[in-house]
């Protein structure tokens, strides 16, 4: 037992110096990989993002918005809804690799209002898809590309997940995965 704790301990001390290291990859790099793809009904607004470092560590994020005309601007009198899409570069974060294990396992949970289940996104990146159906509509799409990259789409007012599918389908990830900083 007292192996093991050495073990852990020396685990956590020397892997965020040596994972501290990796540099990620720049907002504005990433923001090309963004869908562009047109959705009917949602305008896509100007990328935005973020590249920081800080104690050792570097974090990138790019993001792009669809939304539609707020129900008080049309005669339709839907509520508003958008799409927000966050590709991250999670490289230089440590322990990050942990979290990208939960999207090995299969799993899925359904309640009356809405589901969670792992999904694989184009036969290759596995991830998870969520949606609830309830007063307030929502889903997401989630999942992991080279085991550095995040990427989470986010739909508000709605919970039709193949519409986040159909702008995942746009991108070209096995370019992404060789991107660099």
């Amino acid at each position: 037992m007292k192996t093991i704790v050495s073990l852990f301990v020396a685990c956590l001390v020397l892997t965020p110096s040596s994972l501290s290291q990796t540099k990620a990859v720049h907002f504005k790099k990433l923001q090309e990989f963004l869908p562009s793809a047109d959705v009917k009904g949602f305008e896509r607004k100007k990328p935005t993002g973020q590249t920081q470092s800080a104690m050792g560590m570097t974090t990138s994020e790019a993001k792009v918005r669809y939304v539609t005309k707020p129900a008080s601007e049309n005669d339709t009198g839907y509520v508003e809804q958008s799409i927000e899409i966050t590709l991250s570069d999670m490289s230089g974060i440590p322990y990050a690799a942990m979290a990208m294990m939960q999207y090995q396992q299969d799993f899925e949970n359904e309640t009356e209002d809405g589901y969670e289940k792992s999904v694989t996104v184009k036969s290759a990146y596995k991830g998870k898809e969520s949606a609830r159906t309830g007063d307030y509509k929502s889903c997401e799409l989630e999942f992991m590309v080279g085991n550095r990259f995040m990427f989470k789409l986010r739909g508000d007012g709605f919970s039709d997940t193949q519409i986040l599918v159909k702008l995942v389908e746009t991108v070209d990830f096995a370019k992404l995965e060789k991107v660099t900083p």
